[in-house]
């Protein structure tokens, strides 16, 4: 799911956004210099979610199809734990793009609450954010937020239920095919610690 300008609410620091970027930008002067191997395009401050990245990629090709694309682009993702429209939503890419001359940066919000999503629809909703980012990512043209909400007001439809913003048919065909390669690529139970049930819907 896509938040629009309008959107009013979301729990996660905004300003947290802007220190990141700026230590990206150090670090790729650091990184020009040699003194450092260049980081992965798609980021989290939070050790859970690299550890879900390693897993949606080993797990699926979908999932791994989706951060190769991202390797691939100018563009920079960051995802962290959060809350959309005040937890009415379970994830959302959120209506903030920063630029610069040859990057730019974009932010996903998923829930954090085992009760909404388990496991696996955890997995599932980050590809389809993901599929999101991509979407951004793959239109140069898309570099500010009246570009960003503009590219959805074509690509996409406006989503129900009072909330601001909009869906993609390929986000939510992304989520699908993640969810059933993880279902074919089960996880070992010792590993998971949120494997309780299995589940066939993707929680949006």
């Amino acid at each position: 799911m896509v938040y629009d300008t309008h959107s009013a609410h979301v729990a996660v620091d905004r300003g947290l956004f802007s220190v990141i970027v700026a230590v990206v930008l150090l670090s790729a002067s650091t990184t020009a210099n040699g003194a450092e191997p260049p980081a992965s395009r798609v980021r989290s401050t939070n050790g859970a979610i690299l550890e879900l990245f390693e897993e949606g990629r080993a797990r699926s090709t979908t999932f791994q199809a989706l951060l190769d694309a991202i390797e691939h682009s100018d563009g920079i993702v960051y995802l962290e734990f959060g809350h959309c429209a005040f937890g009415h939503l379970n994830g959302c890419l959120l209506p903030f793009i920063a630029s610069t001359a040859s990057e730019r940066y974009v932010r996903i919000v998923v829930t954090p609450d085992t009760r909404r999503v388990s496991h696996d629809q955890l997995l599932a909703l980050i590809g389809h954010e993901l599929r999101h980012a991509l979407e951004v990512l793959e239109h140069a043209d898309v570099v500010d937020l009246v570009t960003m909400e503009a590219m959805y007001r074509r690509l996409g439809t406006p989503i129900a239920g009072g909330q601001h913003g909009f869906e993609t048919s390929a986000a939510r065909a992304t989520g699908d095919a993640v969810l059933s390669e993880l279902f074919r690529t089960p996880r070992l139970a010792h590993h998971n610690p949120w494997w309780k049930t299995p589940v066939t819907v993707l929680c949006e």
